[in-house]
């Protein structure tokens, strides 16, 4: 199912938190000019208005904001100069941003008295400074206070991270107990310190202990998927990464079958997020667990009543369909096929695409083929005008009769996990996800044409689909 040889590599996606996404103008607009920079050419931290860190009186909220942000103006500078990326020269910032918050730290420990926050922002300097004896010893007197509110979640964070590190795991443990008992609570920060924790435990082969957090770190990855707040790489990767970690340490336990029962949740919640990526790992996984297991055997279990909304598909231009959103194909059998015409796999699943579109249109298939703008063309640089008329010369030269919907960007690969092709989502009439296709293998396309048939010929009430939209040509 996963041969090589059967699939191609769509274009890399690159998904950026806030905190890099500065970085990553940086490194495009390498891209975009000639010139180049080196750490000479950068100069260093501003001087603090002429004071020295002993007698810097500016509130600690002040100096902890300017060290925090330093490295990110420092980019934005970089990039309006036009500066090519160079990894010494963000070493450098990088480094310069630990000195100041450093310096900064001093100015403070050297006044006479601190209020309760000045001791949080002089933890938080101690921490952005790397100095982690430091951060965990003022974070351990903040939190004395016992109060509440995002200081205090943010001093919990700091004391998992440096006591995990020190092996004080129970210190640790006391910590993010209490930040799942407080708000705020960000939940990429909260899996971060349980997953810290169960690498820590892990290290010590305390499998009981171990399996706990890596049940809170799959608690939290499913509250994360559910808020739809967060791109799907990063979904992915926590749930996978929680999941991973318990059924490794079920499997320690001796619970082998509470392993499988994990992994086999996860291949569910893969299928009806809808992520291929993350069936694909959740397979591997489950395949190291049980050779004998019928990886398919997953599409042959009872679908859902009801349906929750899929990612509605994201078309910068259609050729020979009339503009339509999946929601509205409810009642329709829709097989999304993700595609690209430089890649061999993809070419060599059309003619059974061409044949099931004849086969089974009128019993209400709807086939979407799915690519986006390359800026290439026959292996020639091309403008996005230009791909439009070669997919169009493309589609009539293949006697393709299916509509293609073409983006402008990734979106659509990232929001169903896509990150080979060819890979196909067949969606019943009521709108759940019965089948992924990975490549192009034979046995692969068979399953796909079996299960495509029984779905075609499903029985539906008028209560189980809404009205779907007219199909056409534009």
């Amino acid at each position: 199912m996963d041969g090589v040889l059967n699939r191609c590599s769509t274009i890399p996606m690159k998904v950026f938190d806030q905190k890099f996404r500065l970085l990553a103008l940086l490194v495009l607009s390498t891209l975009v000019t000639m010139g180049s920079a080196s750490a000479q050419d950068h100069q260093g931290p501003p001087e603090n208005k002429g004071a020295s860190s002993a007698s810097d009186s500016r509130p600690a909220k002040i100096l902890f904001e300017e060290a925090n942000s330093y490295v990110d103006q420092k980019f934005r500078d970089f990039n309006k100069r036009g500066l090519a990326y160079d990894r010494k020269l963000e070493a450098k910032t990088k480094q310069e941003q630990k000195d100041m918050a450093a310096k900064y730290a001093a100015a403070l420990q050297a006044r006479a008295s601190l209020t309760n926050t000045d001791v949080y922002y002089l933890g938080m300097l101690d921490h952005l400074a790397g100095n982690g004896d430091a951060a965990l010893e003022t974070m351990r007197g903040f939190l004395k206070t016992e109060g509440t509110g995002e200081f205090f979640q943010n001093a919990r964070a700091v004391v998992v991270l440096y006591a995990t590190r020190k092996n004080l795991i129970p210190e640790a443990e006391r910590a993010v107990e209490d930040y799942a008992q407080n708000q705020p609570q960000n939940l990429i920060e909260w899996f971060g310190m349980e997953t810290l924790i169960a690498e820590a435990l892990k290290k010590g082969n305390d499998y009981p202990r171990m399996s706990a957090h890596a049940e809170e770190m799959l608690k939290v990855a499913k509250l994360l998927a559910s808020t739809n707040k967060y791109n799907s790489f990063r979904r992915d990767d926590m749930l996978f990464k929680a999941a991973s970690f318990l059924s490794e340490a079920y499997v320690h336990l001796n619970k082998k079958e509470a392993a499988i029962a994990i992994v086999g949740d996860l291949r569910k919640m893969a299928v009806s997020l809808p992520s291929g990526n993350l069936l694909r790992l959740a397979n591997i996984v489950l395949a190291g667990l049980d050779h004998t297991v019928d990886l398919r055997g997953i599409f042959n279990e009872p679908a859902p009543a009801t349906a929750g909304p899929l990612p509605e598909i994201v078309v910068t231009q259609w050729i020979d369909q009339a503009p339509v959103k999946l929601s509205e194909l409810r009642g329709h059998v829709v097989l999304l096929d993700f595609w690209a015409p430089w890649c061999p796999p993809c070419r060599y699943t059309l003619p059974r695409l061409q044949k099931w579109n004849e086969s089974y249109k009128d019993k209400g298939l709807v086939i979407l083929g799915l690519t986006q703008y390359f800026g290439a063309a026959d292996g020639h640089r091309a403008t996005h005008g230009e791909e439009l008329a070669y997919l169009r010369a493309f589609k009539k030269q293949n006697r393709l009769p299916y509509g293609f919907a073409v983006a402008d960007t990734g979106i659509n690969e990232l929001n169903y996990g896509v990150f080979t092709i060819p890979m196909s989502f067949l969606i019943d009439r009521r709108g759940n996800v019965r089948f992924i296709a990975f490549g192009a293998d034979e046995s692969e396309i068979g399953a796909l044409e079996k299960m495509l048939r029984t779905v075609v010929d499903e029985r539906t009430t008028p209560t189980d689909t809404k009205s779907a939209a007219a199909t056409g040509k534009n």
